[in-house]
């Protein structure tokens, strides 16, 4: 799940949106270019060509991408670390830090070696070591590396440059998860920091990859820094995703934080800054009129917004009443709320993997056909509905999910549902659906939220569908059927064996509805048009040079 700081406050109900965001833009792009409250570089630089000044999404409040999965410490984390595997463009696992691996003939032994020449920052070598601590933190965070952790017998260390991993049982998609790529991605640190409880933050950012952290340049909440790493040593393949040779042609990389949309375009338009991580919707039409800019699209698989479930207290601990209220739900009027109706920034898709994989297909008999109340209210009463209250937890500062959570409020009021809207700043949302108790007690029944695309792309970090109960994502589904079928995807020799048992899940997880899907958004980044070399579906400085 994204920060929450990524967006800001919509404007007041008198003002349109566009219209205030367009006025709001050339308001400020009239004041000098020198004026616009940039932080500046502590150090004057020789060459400012070699510098590429950056603007996140948002501040980069937490540092440590084995602590938390907001997608701006993940972004920060891909500068700094690098990965044993990566993910090319059709999202398969190629080699990374590995030289390559052998697979034992049972394949319950995986001997990894690392590339000759992996340094860390702080100068002393990678070893094998360095990886098994690294990995053992990312077990204990990640869902689907926890997945793996149970399947693990031991990790060993023959040689530094010799990873041995022994299972339990064969296990054919280990490249994929040690290549994955959000929401915790499994970064090599050193193993003294490695050692971290993944509960604990660590502070001191010593990776292995083309960028290394400048700490006594970090100003927090306004300036980020890093600085080439002269002794990383790129593979020799072409960069393709995360994969290939990750080559750093800037020696300088300064993050500024712009909180302000309309200031952040300012800056862009007037060459103040090179690149913007996000574009808000309502500004990318202006910037794509600047002859000197390219607006584009990174990730072709966007992100999923979702409305979820309560499963564990009534109305919706009743798989039946959940389902009823798949038939209101529209799509098409989520995204055009989150988006400012333009549809070059939205598709519906009616599948709980993102359309445009392998697996993001709709079921046959499509549940989102069409909306009908009239299904929705008897539906609703023979699920055994008798006017109980219904709460909703709805981030009002939070652009992108705020409009989903009023929708459904008026939606469940059409359908005769004794509805209650809860609005909260988003961090006092995330604090209220920890909440287990009954809603007389402070619980809650629906919220909304959304997932990178690429997050939940394949079925074992699908938090949206997995059935892990206390253990898994707030709502709390739990079933042992979908996990029984995520055990054996995991396990599956072939691809298509797995595209067969995702469908499986696809079709329980309709059947069940812990979450109801409501399609796919984009947001686009913008950069000028001197920027070339991007490949990577996230916002990453490697391979990326000034033309």
């Amino acid at each position: 799940m994204k920060n929450g700081n990524r967006g800001r406050a919509p404007a007041s109900k008198g003002v349109n949106r566009r219209q205030f965001l367009a006025a709001s833009l050339a308001a400020t792009a009239a004041v000098p270019a020198m004026s616009l409250p940039l932080a500046r570089p502590a150090l004057a630089q020789s060459d400012p060509s070699r510098t590429l000044k950056f603007v996140p999404h948002a501040s980069l409040s937490i540092m440590d991408p084995g602590f938390s999965a907001a997608g701006v410490t993940t972004q920060h984390g891909f500068h700094i670390f690098d990965t044993l595997y990566g993910l090319d463009a059709n999202l398969r696992p190629r080699p990374q830090m590995a030289e390559g691996h052998v697979e034992s003939d049972d394949g319950r032994t995986w001997d990894i070696t690392l590339r000759e020449g992996l340094r860390f920052h702080d100068g002393e070598p990678v070893r094998a070591q360095d990886c098994i601590a690294s990995l053992k933190r990312w077990m204990s965070r990640d869902v689907f590396a926890k997945d793996i952790a149970g399947m693990l017998d031991t990790m060993e260390a023959p040689e530094d440059r010799k990873l041995r991993i022994k299972l339990r049982q064969r296990l054919p998609i280990l490249p994929l998860a040690l290549g994955r790529l959000s929401p915790f991605v499994p970064f090599i640190m050193p193993e003294r920091l490695a050692n971290t409880e993944a509960t604990t933050q660590i502070t001191e950012m010593i990776g292995s990859g083309p960028y290394r952290f400048v700490a006594d340049e970090h100003v927090v909440g306004s300036r980020v820094v890093y600085s080439k790493f002269d002794q990383y040593v790129p593979r020799q393949e072409a960069p393709e995703g995360t994969t290939g040779g990750k080559v750093a042609h800037f020696d300088r990389i300064e993050w500024q934080i712009i909180p302000d949309a309309a200031t952040a375009a300012a800056a862009l338009q007037a060459g103040e800054v090179d690149w913007w991580d996000q574009v808000h919707p309502d500004l990318a039409p202006l910037l794509a009129g600047n002859s000197d800019i390219e607006v584009r699209r990174l990730d072709p698989y966007g992100y999923m917004p979702l409305l979820r479930f309560n499963s564990t207290i009534p109305p919706f601990d009743n798989p039946a009443m959940r389902r009823a209220l798949i038939r209101m739900i529209d799509q098409t009027e989520y995204l055009s709320a989150i988006t400012g109706g333009n549809p070059s920034q939205f598709q519906t898709c009616h599948a709980f993997f993102p359309c445009g994989t392998e697996y993001g297909t709709p079921l046959a008999s499509d549940p989102l056909a069409e909306p009908d109340f009239d299904a929705v209210k008897r539906d609703l009463a023979e699920a055994g509905y008798r006017g109980e209250k219904v709460v909703i937890v709805n981030p009002s500062d939070f652009p992108t999910i705020a409009p989903l959570g009023e929708i459904t409020f008026e939606l469940l009021k059409k359908a005769g549902v004794n509805v209650e809207m809860v609005s909260t700043d988003w961090g006092g949302a995330l604090a209220r659906v920890q909440n287990r108790e009954t809603v007389e007690k402070g619980g809650w029944n629906i919220y909304h939220s959304w997932w990178g695309g690429l997050a939940v792309s394949f079925p074992p970090v699908n938090t949206m569908i997995r059935g892990l109960g206390a253990k898994g994502w707030t709502g709390w589904y739990e079933s042992a059927d979908m996990e029984a079928m995520n055990s054996a995807w995991l396990l599956a020799e072939s691809e298509t064996d797995r595209i067969r048992i995702a469908a499986q899940m696809q079709e329980l997880a309709f059947r069940e509805m812990p979450s109801i899907p409501l399609g796919q958004f984009f947001i686009d980044t913008a950069h000028r048009k001197s920027i070339t070399g991007l490949v990577a579906p996230r916002c990453v400085p490697w391979n990326v040079r000034r033309a």
